[in-house]
């Protein structure tokens, strides 16, 4: 394990073919606003979709899973909660979009043009060959982690400053079993479950 081989670099081409599919973007956008209800409205859905409407403190409200389709239409209603901003979040195997709701005095204000898309990171094993990367457009981090079946970190590494975050690594040297590849960018963790043979 410790002659776990490690080689840093810009992997353009992983890129390249993980994000062919994320290149295109969720077609956010509410259609008009009733006093506390709205109608969110989703355009040409490629892949299992979910829809989450958090308050402020990230608590999730309201959560729908969408299936691929050409058109996607739900009308969500406020009534019951308080003033205040909300985040309407459309999120898929690729790519989450954000944008905010306001309930002010009854009545829900949307900012349409405002829409923030962020990456999520990918994994690609082949035999013994691990790439990892994220199109990270906001200046996001990446931190990579290694463990074993017993959760020990076997190698880790943090990624930043670019816009192409990538690593690759020879997984060649290490022992036949389970492995976890632990991803943490934006507040968030990715876990993948890998085998080796």
């Amino acid at each position: 394990m410790k002659n776990l081989k490690i080689n840093i670099s810009i992997i353009s081409l992983l890129l390249l073919i993980n994000f062919v599919n994320a290149d295109h973007l969720i077609d956010l956008r509410i259609l008009s606003s009733n006093n506390s209800s709205f109608i969110i409205q989703l355009s040409d859905i490629k892949y299992d979709t979910k829809c989450l409407l958090k308050n402020q403190q990230g608590v999730i409200l309201y959560k729908e899973d969408i299936a691929r389709a050409q058109i996607f239409q739900r009308s969500l209603n406020l009534i019951e909660l308080p003033d205040g901003t909300y985040e309407l979040q459309i999120e898929d195997d690729y790519k989450t979009e954000t944008t905010s709701l306001t309930k002010s005095n009854g009545k829900v204000m949307t900012a349409n043009q405002i829409k923030i898309t962020t990456f999520k990171p990918q994994i690609v094993l082949k035999d013994t060959q691990l790439n990892v990367s994220l199109l990270a457009l906001n200046n996001e981090k990446l931190t990579v982690s290694i463990l074993d079946e017993n959760q020990n970190i076997i190698s880790e590494k943090k990624l930043s400053g670019s816009v192409n975050l990538g690593q690759s690594y020879d997984l060649s040297q290490l022992n036949a079993g389970n492995y976890t590849i632990q991803l943490y960018t934006n507040g968030k963790v990715y876990d993948k479950l890998i085998t080796l043979n």
